[in-house]
Formats: structure tokens, C-alpha cells, sequence
């Protein structure tokens, strides 16, 4: 019997939970990550949480029909992203006491170069297909750009790169290859490599910059100049890989409490920003800078999670989060994305 809507898959909203509630602790701890301890959670954070984020994007970007995939484009990311872009501009000028405020749309603010990125992603995706060996080319195009000194953080072009084959290999993706990975053997293995590259993490942490996990600096702000030194930037993917295939393997896939929230990722991300940079400027967080403090900051951060994923935070800001936007698309081309719709709900 066919059903009027596809069921969702609870495996996915388990990831995009886990996710974005360690995107928010990790926030939450960025302030304190001098000391060893916090330093090695935040990079084990930072290893794989926005390359799985990436990989979910890509996975779920495989429908690329006209106009509803470039209709979506428009009204889930390029208006939203103006919006916030805007928004977090003004609370910096208010609260940073800035004496010039400057909007610098091509200048991704902190965290929202991801859906100027995931914008970029989407618009390159079908070219890049009809190429030969996608996922080869842009590894190596992120490889060649480490070399480049004049790109920085401008059109987030070296993360959008960096992050680029994450997208990919989301996009190539089978569900069924999932089931294959959650053997109860490859679970059990999965939590020893992740507790191994946690370690590793942890005894390389006074001498590892978490900045390569961004994939914003080119290899030279690293003091490497040699030829070779794309060859560290493999060896971080190579880490991520692994840690995020473990991660994959290791996330249940059953309906938990908190699989619905997953479903809302998009209203934490956008809105815990005001909360961090909020409390970081009037000092709220700092006591937090103690071992007990660590703890409370993960407390801090599910609660914030959740907070922020509840029904009435969706009520109170849908309007504003997800705009209809409608009014700005012809109508021919919305009734043939609103048809493009209806024939994928099965």
C-alpha cells in the first residue's frame, strides 16, 4: 500500500541530533580549548562532526529535478542565509560596540559559511556530475588549494572546497550499504577505533592545530612550505574518514526520544549562535573555566539542543527560519515544483 508521505528515516534524525548537539558543545567549549583535556574533545568533536554533517547534506541531495531542487536552493538557503547573515551582523554591532557596521555577504559570519557552502554545493552539483571520477577531482582540487596564499575565508571558497568530497560521498551513498556496516562485530569495532583516535587525539593535542580539521588556511599559516604538505591535508581526511565511518556505524537506528528532534536541526543552527556569542560577551560562560565546569558546559549544550528543537521555538520562529518565499518564484515554476513534489511522495 502506498503511503501519502515517505516515512522518514529514523537512523538520519539520530545522526542530525547527535550532530548538532555537538556542533552546540562544541561552541559551548571553543572559549576554553587552550587547556589539554578540552582541547583533545573539541578536535575529536571537530574531526568528524561537520564532514557527517556534509555527508547527510550530499546524501540527501540526490534528487535534482527542475525547478524544485533550485526552488528549495532559494527558499531553504539563500534567503535564510541573507536573513541570518544580516541578523548576526547587527547583534555584533550592537553588543561588540562596533564603530562601523559593515555587511559583508561574501564573507560567510562564524558559523553560517556552511550554507553559504551548502549554496555552492548544490549549484556545482550537477556540473560536476557529468564529469568523469567526481569525488577524485575534488579531492585534488582541495589538495592544489591548500598552496594557494589569497584564498582565505572570502565566499568560504577553502571550506566549500575542503568539505566538497564529504558532499560527494553523501551523494553517492546507498542506505543499504548502512546496514551492511552495523554488524554487532563492526559496532564493537567501531567503538575501539573511536576511542583510539579520541586518544590519539589527545596525545598529539599540544602539537595539533584544530585548525586542520576547518579546511580555511592554506598549508603555509600551518609553516609548512615544503611540496609534500598537501600530504597532511590527506592525512586529516584520511583520519576523518575513518573517525566518521565509525561514527556512522556506531549511531542506532532506532526510534529514541530524541529521534523527532532531529528533524529541526536547521533551528539550532541558526539560533544557538545568539546564545554563545551572547553569553561569551557578557561573560556568562566564564564560570564554566573549571574540570567541573567541562561537564556542565555538555549539560548546557543538550539543554540549549533541545530547547532550541521544541515546538514552540518552531512556532515562534518558523516565519523567520523557514520564510515562504513563494511570492518570489513565477508561477509556472511553482506549480511545477509543487508537482515535482507530489511525485516523490510515495
Amino acid at each position: 500500500m502506498q503511503e501519502s508521505l515517505q516515512e522518514r528515516d529514523v537512523y538520519f534524525d539520530n545522526l542530525k541530533f547527535i550532530l548538532i548537539l555537538l556542533v552546540v558543545i562544541g561552541h559551548f567549549m571553543e572559549p576554553f580549548n587552550g587547556e589539554r583535556t578540552t582541547q583533545a574533545v573539541y578536535q575529536f568533536i571537530y574531526s568528524f562532526h561537520m564532514p557527517l554533517f556534509v555527508f547527510a547534506a550530499g546524501y540527501f541531495s540526490k534528487s535534482i529535478r527542475y525547478p524544485k531542487y533550485y526552488v528549495n536552493l532559494v527558499s531553504s538557503l539563500l534567503v535564510p542565509y541573507v536573513i541570518f547573515e544580516t541578523l548576526y551582523t547587527l547583534f555584533d554591532f550592537y553588543t561588540q560596540g562596533h564603530d562601523k557596521l559593515n555587511f559583508t555577504y561574501f564573507y560567510p559570519y562564524w558559523i553560517l559559511w556552511f550554507l553559504f557552502s551548502m549554496m555552492l554545493w548544490k549549484m556545482l552539483l550537477p556540473y560536476l556530475l557529468i564529469l568523469k571520477y567526481p569525488l577524485a577531482i575534488c579531492i585534488g582540487m582541495s589538495l592544489m588549494m591548500g598552496y594557494a596564499l589569497d584564498v582565505d575565508y572570502y565566499a568560504s571558497i577553502s571550506r566549500t572546497l575542503y568539505f566538497f568530497p564529504f558532499f560527494i560521498m553523501g551523494f553517492y551513498f546507498k542506505r543499504e550499504w548502512l546496514d551492511k556496516l552495523k554488524t554487532r562485530r563492526n559496532v564493537v569495532s567501531s567503538v575501539m577505533i573511536v576511542t583510539i583516535g579520541f586518544g590519539l587525539l589527545y596525545t598529539l593535542s599540544p602539537v595539533l592545530s584544530t585548525s586542520w580539521f576547518y579546511g580555511s588556511l592554506p598549508y603555509l599559516e600551518f609553516g609548512i612550505d615544503t611540496w609534500y604538505a598537501a600530504g597532511y591535508r590527506l592525512l586529516t581526511y584520511l583520519f576523518t574518514v575513518v573517525m566518521g565511518l565509525a561514527v556512522l556505524t556506531i549511531v542506532p537506528d532506532s526510534k529514541l526520544p530524541f529521534t523527532h528532534l532531529g528533524e529541526h536541526t536547521m533551528y539550532v543552527f541558526l539560533l544557538h549562535g545568539f546564545l554563545v556569542k551572547g553569553m561569551l560577551h557578557y561573560g556568562w560562560l566564564e564560570p564554566f573555566d573549571s574540570a567541573f565546569g567541562r561537564v556542565m558546559l555538555v549539560v548546557l549544550g543538550i539543554a540549549v539542543t533541545c530547547m532550541l528543537s521544541s515546538a514552540w521555538v518552531r512556532r515562534c520562529f518558523g516565519w523567520i527560519i523557514e520564510p515562504n518565499v513563494q511570492f518570489l518564484f513565477k508561477k509556472r515554476i511553482r506549480r511545477k515544483a509543487k508537482e515535482a513534489q507530489k511525485k516523490e511522495e510515495f
